[in-house]
């Protein structure tokens, strides 16, 4: 079997510094190009019995995170690894599976694994392939550091406060909604309800980014995440007593849908911010064979020659209130999905916001 080195000889960093959803398609191209039923690459902190999951892929229907923590959980009994070696470790639930593992690298702080598993014994081709593939995840994953563990605790911390405030809020509208007569109050605490389950799946995927596998794009309706953001937002945009136009034709895109979800969010919400008061949001695509063309926009007071050189720039804004990270999230999202964002000004006056995004990802 012809071997490509260059797919795998400059894996992306990986986010804050490790780019997560770079790695799992790298890693994916790895498994199938082996011949691997699955892989996995693996974070063991020095003081802490849990395993952290950078990217995870398995061409096998088995129980994907008991299976990948069960048998990746005897991976720190072996001490003597030294680097790139390949050792097979012992799963701790019966299974089809032959386990393997290999030390990319290690530090005080602790030790990075790749893992992986096949229904036979590794081939001399297989395990050129899996130290080939450690030596490169070596010199892009950073090292484990004493800040990087203070902030994951500080995260999983977060995660533990704030999902118990957010399960009585949703406790309290239900009540509320089972009480309310008036049909506004209902569509208000449907809404509410909705934006509370929606903050719940961040929270989740905020702060446990590294512990859960990163999911594959699907099948999602433009027209659909669109309403959903109108949804959403419709008090203020009642408030200001704007007009919301979007089509009503479906459109069918291979997405992300809760990271696309954020760009539409960032966009809309800086259109209605700028917009004046009984102005007019406008979210329109165009399809061509291979991609779209989204273009969300306002009457707003436009961008200035600033705004349009330091767009996308982290902590720059003119919203009041704006931290300047939205936009450079929304790009980063955009560029994840083989897109491109960019701005500008039109000639009636008000700013306009494009995105193109091939239809298949």
């Amino acid at each position: 079997m012809f071997m490509q080195v260059s797919e795998f000889s400059k894996p992306a960093p990986l986010e804050n510094q490790i780019q997560t959803s770079t790695l799992q398609a790298s890693l994916k191209r790895f498994v199938n190009q082996f011949s691997l039923v699955g892989g996995c690459v693996l974070r063991f902190c020095a003081g802490q019995q849990k395993p952290h999951s950078f990217a995870y892929w398995s061409n096998a229907a088995i129980p994907e995170v008991l299976f990948q923590l069960e048998a990746a959980i005897a991976v720190p009994d072996r001490l003597a690894a030294q680097p790139f070696e390949i050792f097979p470790i012992q799963a701790n639930v019966d299974s089809l599976y032959q386990v393997y593992a290999c030390l990319c690298q290690t530090s005080p702080q602790g030790r990075d694994y790749l893992v992986c598993w096949q229904d036979a014994a590794l081939s001399d081709h297989q395990q050129y392939g899996i130290g080939l593939y450690a030596q490169t995840l070596s010199s892009q994953i950073p090292a484990p550091t004493p800040e990087r563990q203070q902030i994951q605790e500080a995260l999983h911390r977060t995660r533990h406060q704030l999902r118990t405030p957010l399960a009585l809020i949703l406790l309290y509208v239900d009540l509320l909604k089972a009480t309310a007569v008036d049909r506004k109050a209902q569509e208000w605490l449907t809404n509410l309800r909705s934006t509370a389950e929606e903050m719940h799946v961040s929270l989740d995927h905020l702060t446990e980014s590294d512990a859960v596998p990163v999911h594959e794009p699907s099948n999602h309706d433009l027209r659909r995440l669109l309403e959903d953001c109108y949804q959403g937002m419709k008090p203020w945009i009642e408030q200001k007593q704007l007009t919301f136009v979007y089509g009503n034709q479906p459109l069918w895109l291979q997405v992300d849908g809760w990271k696309l979800k954020q760009v539409f969010q960032n966009l809309i919400s800086n259109a209605i911010a700028f917009s004046p008061t009984a102005g007019q949001v406008t979210c329109e695509w165009q399809a061509f064979q291979s991609e779209v063309l989204i273009k969300i926009s306002d009457n707003g007071p436009g961008l200035s020659t600033e705004d349009l050189r330091l767009l996308g720039t982290p902590f720059y804004s003119r919203r009041p209130g704006g931290t300047g990270l939205g936009l450079s999230i929304a790009r980063q999202i955009v560029l994840e999905h083989r897109g491109s964002l960019w701005a500008n000004n039109l000639p009636e006056g008000g700013a306009q916001f494009c995105i193109m995004l091939p239809r298949n990802n």
